[in-house]
């Protein structure tokens, strides 16, 4: 090196030393080959207390072997002109704070190989995202929850008729998609009128919820249970034929008729069974259904009917 080159580079050193002491984030420069540091700014001083010649893994990191997240190595193999700059985030565990690292990989005054690197603190951002990400959480499930209060009966915890509506829609689509029966079943609840009258409507709600129990449990994966209204309980049967769901009521039939109620101890339900017909709506079909459910009344209740 010439002298005139040498008195350049002792010009230029703290010039541009006194340049990044202004800047109020951390800029440090490290020897690529030893790991030392060659100069800092006065905002990594006082984050760090590090000085030009200590280590930079054990000065900045505490850590006693280069840390795993350097991108020397890689840097290394992205030479280019202009330089590479690879920007990331760190957390460093020596003061609990999120860092958005720019290290770039340059020649330095002297020769040497450094990697620069600028480290600009965005805890504050960081924990701006997580209330964030904590609020979107917290709206995800309040939707959730609304969906959940949107299409179930508030008594009994089944599917309400709204959902009903829609599950037929869907179900019937897929039927007539892949020429699959589907059918419905109507339940409603024997002398439910009588219950109320006589053990109030305290017990009459506590029958609905044990019957809504004994559908729920009593009825297939795929089928769909819910409360039609009242004491009246609606069951889609999926890729059923009109013996299939006649046969499910009849399960239905004998479990609540067999089952202990509290405050009454027996009940009884009658049910209505309709296969959808092509062409005719849902209302159609609960029609159909309501009509053989009325039979089913008529007839002396406690009993299946289509």
């Amino acid at each position: 090196m010439t002298a005139v080159a040498r008195l350049a580079q002792a010009e230029q050193r703290p010039r541009c030393d006194g340049t990044i002491d202004v800047i109020p984030f951390p800029i440090y420069v490290v020897d690529a080959r030893t790991r030392e540091l060659v100069t800092l700014n006065q905002a990594m001083r006082r984050k760090t207390g590090a000085e030009p010649g200590q280590t930079c893994h054990v000065a900045i990191y505490d850590q006693p072997a280069p840390c795993h997240f350097c991108k020397i190595a890689e840097l290394s193999t992205l030479r280019s002109d202009p330089p590479t700059t690879i920007v990331f985030e760190h957390f460093n565990d020596r003061d609990n704070c999120w860092y958005q690292l720019s290290e770039t990989l340059i020649n330095w005054f002297d020769g040497r190989l450094v990697k620069h690197s600028i480290a600009v603190d965005i805890s504050a951002l960081k924990e701006a995202e997580n209330e964030l990400a904590e609020a979107y959480a917290e709206l995800a499930l309040k939707s959730v929850a609304l969906e959940k209060v949107s299409i179930t009966d508030a008594l009994t915890g089944l599917f309400n008729r709204r959902r009903l509506d829609e599950a037929f829609a869907h179900e019937l689509d897929r039927a007539q998609r892949y020429a699959e029966p589907v059918s419905l079943i109507i339940s409603d609840v024997d002398h439910f009128k009588s219950i109320n009258d006589v053990h109030g409507h305290q017990t009459g709600d506590e029958v609905l919820q044990s019957i809504a129990d004994l559908l729920r449990n009593g009825v297939r994966a795929l089928d769909v249970v819910g409360r039609w209204g009242g004491e009246e309980f609606l069951i889609i049967c999926p890729n059923t034929d009109l013996e299939g769901a006649v046969a499910l009521a009849e399960k239905l039939r004998l479990t609540i008729a067999t089952a202990v109620f509290t405050g009454t101890g027996a009940c009884t339900a009658s049910f209505g069974v309709a296969q959808y017909a092509e062409s005719e709506s849902f209302k159609d079909t609960v029609a159909r259904a309501d009509t053989a459910l009325y039979r089913a009344k008529v007839e002396g209740r406690n009993r299946v009917n289509q």
